[in-house]
């Protein structure tokens, strides 16, 4: 059984450490495996990490001012890989970097990014085989000589019933007498959720409610303020949620209006509670929802 480190630049809210959290909870019965957070980022929103430490207890360990901690768990730990869930030059100190990426390492490194916004020309520091979550990543660094291999997320489907949906909308207070349009992500222009807002106060003549799940973290307050100022009141702010599951049994509709993206997880979330989709159609997904009876696009100038 082989022992991996998983090393994640942080565990606050997002696709990362979601991408991490279901990658650990899948193979944690077929590796022997170890969890490093590089930087703990803020008590506020922790709900991917706090499932995993659940998950990982006495295997999780947290770096904290002293970076260098983390060459003493190697040592302790004598992994067989190190699993980085992004590219070290988004994160990592370079004197830390050099020093893993050491010619005379004893463990393989695989690298997984999480961002398309990544130049190839700024690599630096180069890994023994890349573990990327889509073709589109692939097609985009393929000239490194690295083996690469494709590691997206999985569909998990599941069964949506109507009485999961009148018990998703009892759980969270909802008007079963209205439709309900979901959106979840990090308010931020890139997600763009003011466009949805947007279209939720040139609907408020009808019987639909909108609701936002998504921290608010004060790093993109610039974004996110302005909007809640002019908010319509048939949008609802929900923010960080453990219970997302509540949402997707009790929502008619989600709907993505973000403009930079990569392969996000809660497309996929939602396509396994069997909920249509209207978003953009983006350069990194290619045609992977093309076909698919539950996906919509939205148009270049938007819905209507």
């Amino acid at each position: 059984m082989k022992r991996i480190l998983h090393l994640i630049p942080h565990l606050s809210t997002g696709g990362c450490p979601q991408f991490a959290y279901d990658l650990l909870r899948k193979t944690k019965d077929t590796t022997d495996a170890y969890v490093v957070e590089y930087a703990f980022i803020a008590w506020d929103y922790v709900v991917q990490r706090n499932r995993i430490i659940d998950l990982m207890k006495d295997r999780f360990y947290s770096l904290g001012e002293q970076k260098e901690q983390l060459f003493d768990i190697i040592d302790t730990i004598k992994p067989d890989v190190i699993h980085i869930q992004e590219f070290p030059e988004y994160f990592m100190d370079d004197e830390i970097a050099r020093k893993l990426y050491d010619k005379n390492r004893e463990y393989v490194i695989v690298e997984t990014s999480h961002d398309s916004g990544f130049n190839p020309a700024n690599k630096r520091f180069f890994s023994d085989h890349l573990a990327l979550i889509s073709q589109w990543q692939i097609d985009k660094f393929k000239d490194y000589d690295i083996p690469i291999t494709l590691l997206e997320s999985d569909i998990e489907y599941k069964t949506k019933t109507q009485n999961q949906r009148e018990e998703g909308l009892l759980k969270l207070g909802l008007d079963p007498n209205k439709k309900h349009v979901l959106n979840v992500g990090l308010f931020t222009s890139g997600k763009n959720q003011g466009e949805l807002i947007n279209y939720a106060r040139d609907l408020q003549h009808l019987p639909i409610e909108f609701h936002f799940i998504g921290n608010q973290a004060p790093n993109f307050q610039d974004y996110w303020e302005p909007l809640m100022h002019d908010l319509p009141p048939n949008c609802k702010i929900w923010g960080e949620r453990s219970d997302t599951g509540n949402f997707y049994a009790a929502a008619d509709l989600f709907v993505f209006t973000s403009t930079w993206e990569l392969n996000p997880i809660v497309i996929k979330e939602c396509l396994s509670w069997n909920l249509p989709i209207l978003m953009r159609r983006l350069e990194p997904y290619k045609d992977f929802y093309d076909l698919d009876p539950l996906v919509s696009y939205l148009s270049k100038d938007g819905m209507f």
